[in-house]
């Protein structure tokens, strides 16, 4: 038996926190939700994920902000981190790149491409070997 994939997912909105547990009820995840960018490190301290989803507009802490923290104040690079939003700036996808993510999924996504996105985003990150 594989172990799970841990997906820790941060989304304020309702509707779609459904969404991503339909996405992701496969026996092949561990999916947990949060609702801002504070219970995201929050559950990032003490879960440790694998795979991190963060919408970027967010209350408390959005996930550009989530995003700096755990990539400048924790110093992770292993966790893949990938942003889930409606945001189609140029300039807000370019600034997420800059500090490290694996991918960017638009809102509003296919539910059942999801996963294999998420996971092909991941897979890719593995292969990577970050060298100090």
């Amino acid at each position: 038996m594989t172990e799970k994939l841990k997906i820790l997912i941060a989304e304020d909105e309702e509707v779609t926190r459904h969404l991503f547990q339909i996405a992701f009820r496969d026996e092949q995840f561990e999916a947990r939700l949060v609702g801002d960018g504070e219970e995201a490190l929050v559950a990032f301290k003490a879960w440790h994920p694998d795979i991190i989803l963060l919408d970027i507009m967010m209350p408390q802490m959005n996930g550009f902000e989530t995003l700096q923290v755990i990539r400048q104040t924790l110093h992770d690079t292993a966790t893949t981190v990938i942003m889930v939003s409606s945001v189609t700036d140029k300039q807000d996808i370019v600034a997420c790149a800059k500090l490290g993510i694996q991918g960017y999924v638009l809102k509003p996504f296919e539910v059942k491409n999801l996963a294999a996105t998420v996971v092909g985003y991941h897979q890719k990150h593995k292969k990577v070997k970050v060298v100090s």
